[in-house]
């Protein structure tokens, strides 16, 4: 959930907005200021490695094999048990316990704009999100403990240590959710796992545009800049935070171009961009199975998240000077994590495994804009409002959800 969660809201200057096409810039010397109000369904499944959506609830069975890692003393305990029974050990469980997990996200994003000359805007623009998440456990497998302890019963250990460990095992107790919070706790040193909320700063965006042509009825232009580590990263000690920000800097290129028709009654644009994003040192759980992702060692590793390749295709029809209706594919493309110091190939392959991410997304739009009617004098503020609603089609490795978003700009 954490890492499926962490693009909710890309905030940018460069976005399709409510009114103009994608490669437009600003004339010299106008001011812009951008407010984008996005809400989030309820988020409770995602599309997994394979492209099948499935929920985000989680379920574990606890086995001996499962927890004989969790600390050097449970790791005696589990050897002295098999050396008294190979039986018992192998038929050790806790039970299997399922946690019903849902996130709720909430964002607010704001930016600035200025056109340097009539083809040149720089602008600079930050998230804001507001994120709970909350998971409840329940049992949803008895565990075979009272199998486990009539195998060792009729046992005699020939030494002391067996002793201790054949009476400890005939004194645990049944296993409940509190048993697995304190495990969770006690054991590998994570947070309470309940009900959590946030919030947080994204990672903030800077940039500029250039626009290449100066047609009526198309043009084209390029796009550069930088995304700042403004936001919270993973906390590598809690289960259900979601990170914010990425924790290391990114780079981007981007092309917009676009074509109208009919006098501007149809607008077609196509816009890509492509993100460079650089390694960081990184804490992380040290774990080296992916089915079962809870360690109670962490360690520093450079982490490279993967690149990312994002394309948009918008068609938009004008029926008046103050009113659109849009349309938009959304591609979106993101490779896999590498770590460059992790020499043990389970770990490294535990990591890495599932880290990179496909979406395909459609929407829908209506803006509405006072631009001409200011150049008209019918009107005394220039802005541009628009409300787009976002389903995602398909994906991999990403969250499933759907979104709405309000934007407004304002020029001065």
């Amino acid at each position: 959930m954490k890492s499926i969660l962490l693009t909710i809201l890309a905030v940018g200057m460069t976005g399709q907005n409510a009114w103009s096409a994608s490669y437009d810039t600003l004339p010299k010397n106008v001011n812009t200021v951008v407010f984008k109000q996005v809400m989030v369904s309820k988020i409770e499944s995602e599309y997994d490695a394979k492209g099948q959506q499935e929920t985000l609830d989680l379920k574990e069975e606890f086995t001996s094999s499962r927890l004989e890692d969790v600390s050097s003393v449970i790791k005696s305990y589990f050897e002295q048990l098999k050396a008294i029974s190979p039986e018992a050990y192998s038929n050790f469980s806790l039970g299997e316990f399922s946690a019903d997990v849902e996130a709720n996200v909430n964002a607010q994003g704001f930016g600035y704009g200025f056109g340097v000359t009539d083809r040149l805007t720089v602008y600079a623009s930050v998230p804001m999100y507001h994120i709970t998440t909350d998971i409840k456990f329940r049992q949803s497998k008895e565990s075979n403990i009272a199998a486990v302890q009539a195998t060792i019963r009729n046992a005699n250990p020939d030494s002391a240590i067996g002793k201790f460990v054949k009476d400890l095992t005939l004194q645990l107790p049944s296993t409940n959710s509190e048993l697995l919070q304190s495990l969770v706790v006690n054991y590998y040193k994570y947070k309470p796992i309940g009900k959590w909320e946030k919030d947080a700063l994204g990672d903030a965006e800077i940039g500029f545009i250039y626009r290449l042509t100066d047609y009526s009825d198309r043009g084209m232009s390029i796009s550069a800049g930088a995304i700042l580590p403004t936001g919270e990263a993973d906390d590598p000690d809690s289960l259900q935070d979601v990170s914010t920000g990425d924790g290391q800097y990114d780079a981007f290129v981007e092309a917009a171009a676009g074509i109208s028709f009919f006098d501007n009654t149809f607008q077609f644009d196509i816009k890509g961009r492509y993100t460079y994003q650089f390694a960081s040192e990184k804490e992380v759980r040290w774990i080296d199975d992916v089915d079962m992702p809870l360690s109670s060692q962490k360690q520093t590793v450079n982490q490279k998240l993967g690149n990312k390749i994002d394309t948009t295709l918008t068609l938009t029809y004008n029926p008046t000077h103050w009113m659109n209706l849009n349309s938009s594919l959304i591609l979106g493309q993101t490779e896999a994590t590498t770590y460059a110091n992790v020499a043990d190939p389970k770990v490294r392959r535990a990591l890495e495994e599932d880290t990179g991410n496909e979406s395909r997304w459609a929407r829908i739009g209506i803006g509405f804009s006072t631009i001409e009617a200011y150049k008209r004098k019918q009107f005394e503020m220039p802005f541009d409002i628009g409300v787009t609603a976002q389903r995602l089609l398909n994906g991999k490795n990403t969250a499933s959800y759907d979104r709405i978003d309000l934007d407004l700009k304002l020029y001065f």
